[in-house]
């Protein structure tokens, strides 16, 4: 079956089973996606920030929705203005130049002297540790809550995988391995603290991304419902 079309069967699934939105935070999407975005329209923006988007996540706009149902709080979209000009709904960087450039890491980065080396100007310091360069060629597509936000790298080596930006609680910046689609797809993430357990692990494309979030999300409910 075509992998668009898994997916919308399995989100029509999940709405219907998990109607008192147990999953974590379904409530704030209530399994509701935006409507889609046309080819024009992606032409559009991709042409204002001279990028390309990648193929997945493309697709996703294009036939299942422009934000909405997801991971964490659920997917932010692409906000179209006036049917002519679109903008990103929520982008983590406040320059769109910065889209263009690419994505700078390819392992786990937290370089925490940027913050604790000269104590005396920590403002500048921690200034340092969120710069925008090691998020660049990224959008933010999710907020996990707690400070944590799920990044679609769009430019560079990395473009289509799924990053996780952990700065605002002192853990950088890292790949959505399998080990923390576990952790984060399975329970509420207030309840554990996510340790990576390999370096030899992948981070993965939007779709195995959003389909492991799913498939967990089904599990969850389906075992909520025998009990």
């Amino acid at each position: 079956m075509d992998k668009v079309l898994q997916l919308k069967k399995k989100l029509s699934q999940l709405a219907l089973l998990d109607a008192t939105f147990q999953v974590f935070g379904s409530e704030s999407h209530e399994y509701q996606l935006k409507p889609c975005l046309s080819n024009k329209e992606i032409q559009v923006f991709e042409c204002t920030h001279n990028i390309t988007l990648p193929s997945e996540y493309r697709d996703f706009l294009l036939e299942v929705g422009n934000g909405g149902t997801g991971p964490g709080y659920g997917l932010s979209g692409l906000l179209v203005i006036e049917y002519e000009d679109i903008i990103p709904e929520k982008l983590y960087q406040e320059n769109y130049e910065i889209l263009s450039k690419p994505f700078p890491l390819t392992e786990a980065w937290n370089d925490l002297d940027l913050i604790v080396k000269n104590n005396t100007d920590f403002v500048a310091n921690n200034d340092a540790y969120f710069n925008d360069k090691f998020i660049q060629g990224t959008l933010t597509i999710t907020n996990y809550g707690c400070g944590i936000y799920a990044l679609l790298v769009i430019t560079g080596e990395q473009s289509g995988k799924i990053w996780i930006d952990d700065r605002t609680n002192d853990n950088g910046i890292y790949p959505a391995t399998l080990s923390f689609c576990h952790a984060f797809h399975d329970i509420n993430p207030d309840d554990f603290h996510f340790h990576q357990d390999s370096e030899e692990e992948q981070p993965l494309s939007f779709y195995d991304w959003y389909e492991d979030w799913l498939n967990r999300s089904l599990d969850q409910t389906r075992q909520s419902s025998e009990t």
